[in-house]
């Protein structure tokens, strides 16, 4: 569904992302890992359009992602990024309705109330409908968004740190949710643990180059975590999901 060719990316003459060269299937769960600033938010960027690449070619089902107007490439992609400044206070439900764009008019009388009550059901915000956004704490807020991009019924969702401002118990049940919406996702993902759980497979970046990719299995292991991250680790199969699992030392 998405394929990128030659790939680099540089800020003020700095070479940020370097010769990336990846291919996504279709409804598959990918995981971006990699120590900050390793340009993992940066590759994304690329992807939604935020950034334009030096050079390389970003393929959309074979389409050029430049060939996309604005609306086509948001019929195709939803966004939750990692620092969403929101500074009028809107209502949740506003919010939410916001990601009905590509369907309807926003805010027109023909926007489906069932989509965003279905979408804040999921999310566990539905309470909150008509609370004033401004007024929620970091992990409500982040709830809201990605209500918001499951309102926008895109094929494709990325996401840069969704479990940023999450307890626990969000963190699992929020990416529980993402990986049953039936999406292609690609997510910049923080914890190992929940990458190694969730993801199908995985992409690990290294000083803005990509030095592994493949299944949890086969890339979460001591070595691998000891290149990318500088650190020490002992990596044990869960019990019951056969996952690999890291304990830091």
């Amino acid at each position: 569904m998405i394929k990128i060719k030659n790939l680099n990316f540089d800020i003020d003459k700095r070479q940020i992302l370097k010769n990336i060269e990846l291919e996504i299937e279709k409804y598959k769960f990918i995981g971006i890992i990699g120590e900050n600033g390793c340009g993992k938010s940066t590759l994304l960027k690329n992807i939604y359009r935020n950034f334009k690449p030096k050079n390389g070619t970003i393929l959309l089902d074979d389409i050029d992602l430049n060939s996309y107007s604005v609306k086509g490439l948001a019929e195709k992609l939803s966004v939750l990024s990692q620092n969403q400044k929101i500074t009028f206070d809107f209502t949740v439900k506003e919010i939410v309705e916001m990601g009905r764009y590509t369907k309807t008019s926003i805010f027109s009388k023909d926007t489906s109330e069932n989509e965003i009550d279905e979408a804040l059901n999921k999310v566990g915000m539905k309470a909150f409908k008509n609370q004033n956004f401004l007024t929620l704490s970091g992990g409500e807020m982040q709830r809201v968004l990605i209500a918001r991009s499951i309102a926008q019924e895109s094929e494709v969702l990325l996401l840069d740190e969704p479990t940023n401002h999450l307890d626990i118990r969000y963190q699992y049940q929020i990416m529980d949710l993402v990986k049953n919406l039936n999406k292609t996702v690609i997510a910049v993902i923080h914890d190992i643990n929940i990458a190694s759980k969730y993801c199908d497979y995985i992409f690990a970046i290294k000083n803005g180059e990509i030095l592994y990719k493949g299944e949890p299995d086969k890339i979460i292991c001591a070595d691998n975590i000891k290149t990318i991250f500088e650190i020490d680790v002992e990596i044990i199969n869960h019990p019951k999901t056969n996952k690999p699992v890291v304990i830091f030392l």
